[in-house]
């Protein structure tokens, strides 16, 4: 990836064809996560969100090799079956700001977790608009208006791996870091890393 720069009102990169699967791949797979933890949609607190939230798109449809080898490794079948609070990376995307409070924290997330979720699957929507968009050169084009929205995506797909990786502050991203190669944590702690460099060029071409 050649690192973002700023072209007018844009931010300008260009990826890999390898890097672009990978992110779809990525977004494809927190969008699903986020969509089996969506209440019923007539449930409580769910009628801001379009009906199409809730059927599988063709952009997130198609299986992607290096993803399902990074699902193979770090998902078990039973954090899918869980219920959100049971799922460590549910628990990371939707946090409890009542830790010590059981009824404030499920009356938090009974009137805000629509609206959460609503915000993540659409920004994630976005990227995967301006990575479909993509010229065939790998030149990616990012407008002032969508890039709070790639900011967001990538910090959601950090806080994933980092639930997986089971990293919580900086000296668990180091000992992560010296892992060996073929612990399969090193491979994801590596998508890990590049995702924030990826976070940190689109910022820095903001200030430009």
């Amino acid at each position: 990836m050649l690192a973002f720069h700023r072209v007018d009102d844009h931010a300008v990169c260009r990826f890999e064809p390898a890097e672009i699967n990978l992110l779809r791949g990525l977004i494809g797979q927190l969008i699903e996560l986020l969509m089996e933890s969506a209440p019923p949609a007539n449930g409580p607190g769910t009628a801001r969100l379009p009906q199409e939230f809730f059927v599988e798109s063709d952009a997130t449809a198609g299986d992607d090799e290096v993803f399902e080898r990074l699902e193979r490794e770090m998902v078990s079948e039973d954090d899918f079956n869980d219920e959100p609070s049971n799922d460590p990376v549910l628990k990371r995307l939707f946090p409890d700001p009542y830790p010590d409070d059981p009824s404030a924290g499920y009356d938090f997330q009974r009137f805000t977790h629509a609206a959460q979720l609503d915000d993540k699957v659409t920004t994630a929507r976005v990227v995967l608009a301006d990575l479909d968009a993509i010229a065939d050169d790998g030149r990616c084009a990012v407008c002032g208006t969508h890039t709070m929205g790639w900011l967001k995506t990538l910090t959601n797909l950090r806080l994933a791996l980092a639930a997986r990786l089971d990293i919580r502050n900086g000296d668990d991203a180091d000992q992560i870091g010296e892992l060996p190669d073929d612990d399969p944590r090193s491979w994801t702690f590596s998508i890990y890393e590049w995702l924030g460099w990826v976070q940190e060029s689109l910022l820095n071409a903001q200030d430009e």
